[in-house]
């Protein structure tokens, strides 16, 4: 196969500017699993030749190569820009010139050594111009201000919904290649793995994607799953179903305010734990109906695992402050607090911990508060925590001795609280 090759990097363009699209060092490449049907997708190096793009991989083995050979079309993410491609094996000629321009655009050296002589080639070619899907940015780095948004009469509960709808396919990408987010998952586990029993039946207020219930499904009887966003659901329903344990976990797209529900699901058992990670009461508004609620399901002297994003946080002082970023050292100070999610600004309510706690009496009793994390920086500082990790790795073996001690522990960027509900 014969095709001219071109060094203009690319040729796609988007828009009355006719912007060039693609003129990243990477891009990411959406699939579908062969066998799942879930969402995969992978960060790749590239060069635009010929009005295509080429990948290269190590071998013809990888799942995502085997994922995009095997479909139709795929999807390739550049930023603010989506284009819907045709996979398809690169031509020897196309693979040796696509090679070459590795070997320029990244450096002779590096691209050898990313990739052996025998390594498999796509191309990735375009079907039409690219479309502009907006870039999540920075969890508090939203374009839009509060002020601005309240003015605009739209409906909370739904722009929630749609934020996460929009953030549901890259969500897992997202989280699991950032350290310090897979490390406070971990610890939020931890904790929750000491109350609950074999044969229990577990609420999740906000799973997402239902990366904590696969985990949560193995330990207990059943996981009843909960989220506003009916794209979240869908995802766990057919990954509770692509990892055979779809019996045991039960998706019901319902927000933490309409948590009563859920009692339909519950039948004539009893739930003594329920939980919630990652900050989804933030986007909870009735958050004091949400307790009463909860305080019904949740049968006498049971516990609720939460976490929730904090008004104070030390780390993210002590961050900005070193590199003299005093105006940012404080974003948290005004509630609510714009936050990026799926690439759409919405309201999220941080808590202070005690202010958090008040919302539950009567009917809970703190037992146990943590920081979570309190001497790691937020997750979204996750690119310069690891870029200075040798010299701050000590942090992760004083957080656990520290992050649950007074006053460290309501100093987090979250705080994890354990609540047991009254014995009335």
């Amino acid at each position: 196969m014969s095709r001219d090759f071109d060094s203009d990097e690319p040729l796609t363009r988007t828009g009355p500017s006719k912007k060039p699209v693609g003129l990243n060092r990477y891009l990411r490449l959406e699939t579908k699993g062969r066998k799942t049907g879930l969402p995969h997708i992978v960060e790749l190096r590239y060069v635009w030749l010929g009005g295509c793009y080429y990948v290269l991989a190590g071998g013809a083995t990888s799942d995502w190569v085997k994922n995009a050979l095997n479909q139709s079309f795929a999807r390739v993410r550049l930023g603010e820009f989506m284009v819907v491609v045709k996979p398809a094996q690169a031509a020897e000629d196309e693979r040796a010139a696509t090679i070459s321009a590795f070997e320029s655009k990244y450096g002779a050296r590096d691209a050898r050594s990313w990739y052996p002589p025998g390594c498999a080639c796509l191309r990735l070619a375009p079907t039409g111009p690219a479309s502009r899907r907006e870039a999540s940015f920075g969890e508090l780095e939203a374009k839009k201000a509060y002020a601005v948004w309240a003015t605009e009469g739209r409906d909370y509960r739904a722009e929630v919904s749609n934020a996460f709808d929009l953030a549901a396919e890259e969500y897992d990408f997202t989280i699991n290649r950032n350290f310090i987010n897979t490390w406070i998952r971990r610890r939020s586990l931890q904790v929750l793995k000491k109350l609950v029993r074999p044969d229990d039946l577990l609420l999740e207020v906000g799973c997402g994607t239902g990366a904590e219930a696969m985990e949560v499904a193995r330990w207990v009887s059943g996981v009843i799953a909960t989220d506003v966003s009916a794209r979240m659901t869908e995802l766990v329903r057919a990954k509770s179903i692509a990892r055979g344990i779809g019996g045991r976990i039960v998706p019901l797209t319902i927000s933490a305010a309409e948590i009563a529900k859920a009692r339909d699901s519950v039948g004539s058992r009893s739930i003594r734990v329920g939980y919630s990670f990652n900050g989804a009461l933030n986007c909870e508004p009735r958050l004091d109906s949400f307790v009463t609620q909860l305080h019904s399901l949740l049968e006498p002297g049971g516990y609720f695992v939460c976490s929730v994003r904090n008004t104070t946080c030390a780390s993210e002082m002590v961050s900005h402050g070193l590199v003299l970023q005093f105006s940012k050292a404080t974003p948290r100070r005004v509630q609510p607090t714009m936050v990026s999610v799926g690439g759409v600004d919405i309201p999220s309510t941080y808590f202070s911990p005690s202010d958090f706690v008040s919302h539950f009496e009567p009917y809970f009793t703190p037992v146990e508060t943590i920081g979570l994390p309190t001497l790691l920086p937020p997750a979204y500082l996750n690119e310069y925590y690891l870029m200075a990790r040798r010299f701050t790795s000590l942090l992760e073996r004083l957080e656990p001795l520290l992050s649950g001690v007074v006053p460290f522990n309501r100093l987090g960027d979250q705080t994890l609280f354990v609540l047991r509900r009254s014995q009335e």
